[in-house]
């Protein structure tokens, strides 16, 4: 069963971890998670702006909390490399695949306008939050209600260290896609695009 969190407390979890106050959002995710008989992952995946949808770690993400960011992922699951799953004892199969699919759930939520935590580090220039979301298994590839991905509104607001940053990890990010130009094509279609711009709604 879902957290029951009223507006209230939704609004106080945003409310810190756009602000950065990690002691008392911590304090708070405790409150919640102990009251409701609860992990700290429920009640984040409960803790939604009602209009925007934008998760705790849409706030922390887009204000450039590292510190808070660190505390939010802290409460995920390590993500697992799928390979792990197949090669685990058939009674481990389904808890692997659990925790491989649990993090992305949360890491990768969208707000209304379809951005991502890692959407709002790449619109704010905070390349030290977009590093620690691509180490935790945030996607670079989800796109937006614009058909946005994160790349785009880093290279959109001309925020070039974080555009250099995933062309210089796009074999790791894309793999196999990185073979036949994968992010530095899409870049450099971008550049050959004319007075290319773009808003973002949230």
């Amino acid at each position: 069963m879902a957290p029951s969190l009223s507006e209230e407390e939704i609004d106080d979890l945003v409310y810190l971890a756009r602000t950065g106050e990690g002691a008392e959002f911590t304090e708070l995710l405790q409150e919640l998670a102990t009251r409701e008989s609860a992990t700290a992952v429920n009640i984040l995946t409960a803790a939604r702006e009602e209009q925007s949808k934008a998760t705790c770690l849409h706030m922390a993400a887009a204000n450039g909390h590292a510190k808070t960011v660190t505390l939010i992922l802290s409460h995920l699951p390590v993500p697992t490399k799928k390979s792990t799953a197949a090669v685990a004892p058939p009674e481990d199969t389904e808890s692997e695949k659990t925790i491989v699919e649990a993090e992305p759930a949360y890491i990768d939520a969208q707000n209304s306008f379809g951005n991502t935590a890692l959407h709002w580090a790449c619109l704010g220039g905070h390349l030290d939050i977009v590093k620690l979301l691509l180490s935790r298994g945030a996607s670079p590839a989800v796109a937006n209600d614009k058909d946005q991905i994160p790349l785009d509104l880093a290279a959109f607001n001309n925020h070039m260290h974080i555009v250099d940053y995933f062309l210089a990890q796009s074999e790791d990010i894309e793999g196999d896609n990185a073979q036949e130009g994968g992010l530095a094509k899409e870049t450099e279609e971008m550049d050959v695009a004319e007075d290319k711009t773009a808003g973002v709604g949230g």
